[in-house]
């Protein structure tokens, strides 16, 4: 269950914490869409899945240009052959460093997991936005959950993945 967001201490910061029949992915594109389309200046990273016969492959899709960045590879018939692509992941993070650059009312990140936990993958630039005061919005599956509260030291709002929950909460950093 996501933690109370009606504190006035939280920080423009919030992790989406799905339920497992949800394509979050799917809720935070057409979220992220909805905002361009009013003219919002959101940057970062969307994930995408995508199959090409024997394989399957999560990419990272530039917010800004649209541009994929393959990072993950598995093969379709066992799951547990999979390879992170680090140096994709790599060059995914220069497309944060152009947002940063930029300009942005809102940063998305395509999620919280174990790399960012450790202070790896684009734990960097969350905490570089985090500390400028540049939104930022972030998918945190549950088993990751516990970590996100120590990575915002517990002051990031945690929303379900929720058109109407989303709204809200951009929304309230308008007022």
């Amino acid at each position: 269950m996501p933690a109370d967001t009606s504190a006035t201490d939280r920080l423009p910061i919030a992790a989406i914490v799905p339920a497992r029949d949800i394509d979050v992915d799917r809720v935070v594109g057409d979220f992220v869409a909805t905002l361009r389309e009013r003219g919002v200046r959101v940057g970062g990273l969307l994930q995408d899945m995508r199959n090409s016969g024997e394989l399957s492959f999560v990419c990272l899709i530039d917010i800004e240009t649209g541009a994929s960045h393959p990072i993950l590879q598995c093969k379709v018939s066992t799951a547990k052959s999979c390879g992170l692509d680090t140096a994709a992941l790599a060059e995914a993070s220069s497309v944060l460093r152009r947002v940063a650059a930029g300009g942005a009312e809102l940063v998305v990140f395509n999620r919280f997991s174990g790399m960012e936990s450790i202070g790896q993958g684009f734990a960097p630039e969350m905490l570089e936005f985090m500390s400028q005061g540049v939104p930022v919005l972030a998918i945190v599956q549950p088993r990751h959950l516990d970590a996100w509260r120590e990575f915002t030291g517990g002051l990031a709002s945690e929303l379900p993945a929720e058109a109407a929950a989303l709204e809200a909460w951009f929304a309230k950093l308008q007022d």
